[in-house]
């Protein structure tokens, strides 16, 4: 039996991924949303958290889609610690993270853990990516006759398997969204071993 985090971000803006996860540059850590799962038919429990600025703002073109502003989170937010500590909990307890595009949510949260001086739990983190699943499924063509099939959106992995999603870039409504995604792809048989997934072969020890 398999135990599942489904975990949805929202940041302050785009992620570079040329840089590392806790560069100055790097957005932060806005919303959180996780769903967790005792099993994969089990009913599911929903956690949100928003999170206060400490020395950073929300920008407005991430604000555009997110909904969010800097008065939002400053009035209704809690400390970055609270939402690390639940996600650590998560991970300690045999939770496997799930998510759509989890190379963003993953590395959006071994950031905010370095920032705060913590391990950042990457070698801890079984996880599957929800739309990597999707691509080769969707089967939509790249853009710009590249070869082979392009990520679908997660809009458009919802179109493929049937769901209407709502709330969509909230961090709830979205990861509702991966809920559905992650159960079909198991009802279909056609979900990945959750692993952890290195960006490179690991050395030898």
């Amino acid at each position: 039996m398999t135990k599942w985090m489904i975990l949805d971000t929202e940041t302050t803006s785009l992620f570079n991924f040329k840089l590392p996860a806790d560069d100055p540059s790097q957005p932060r850590l806005a919303t959180a949303a996780i769903i967790l799962l005792d099993d994969i038919d089990a009913e599911p429990r929903e956690f949100g958290f928003m999170v206060k600025p400490d020395g950073w703002e929300m920008s407005a073109e991430a604000g555009a889609v997110n909904g969010l502003t800097t008065e939002m989170l400053l009035a209704g937010g809690n400390p970055v610690s609270l939402v690390l500590d639940f996600y650590e909990d998560c991970v300690k307890q045999g939770y496997r993270m799930a998510a759509y595009n989890a190379q963003f949510d993953g590395k959006m949260m071994r950031g905010e853990f370095r920032r705060a001086g913590r391990d950042d739990l990457f070698e801890a983190t079984e996880s599957v990516c929800l739309m990597r699943a999707m691509t080769d499924i969707c089967q939509i063509p790249a853009a710009n006759g590249r070869r082979g099939y392009k990520f679908p959106k997660l809009a458009e992995a919802c179109g493929h398997i049937g769901h209407e999603a709502s709330d969509t870039h909230t961090a709830m409504g979205d990861a509702r969204a991966a809920l559905a995604v992650l159960r079909w792809l198991s009802r279909t048989g056609q979900m990945p071993e959750p692993k952890i997934h290195y960006a490179k072969d690991k050395p030898e020890a």
